[in-house]
């Protein structure tokens, strides 16, 4: 029986380290953080939507690109840190 009991627990130390869980923490930076990473996309494809379709557009692309490169800074900082937080459950 002893053994019975050890072969099971092998078997769920392999699904611990297959399955992913979000912290409380985690699951709050993912909630404020995914609207700001959503417009950076959304504002990046506008700009190149606008500039290949509209030749207007690039007389005017400083502007939008200054307002690209303002929501790039929270957006690059906040994937570093869910990586680092992801990071951290491997070691």
């Amino acid at each position: 029986m002893a053994e019975d009991k050890k072969i099971e627990n092998k078997g769920a130390d392999k699904e611990d380290k297959n399955s992913a869980q979000l912290t409380g923490r985690e699951l709050i930076i993912l909630v404020i953080f995914a609207p700001v990473v959503f417009t950076w996309l959304f504002l990046g494809a506008r700009i190149i939507w606008s500039a290949s379709s509209n030749p207007q557009t690039l007389d005017s692309i400083e502007g939008l690109l200054t307002a690209l490169a303002v929501l790039t800074i929270p957006v690059s900082a906040g994937l570093g840190e869910l990586w680092k937080l992801g990071g951290n459950k491997d070691e």
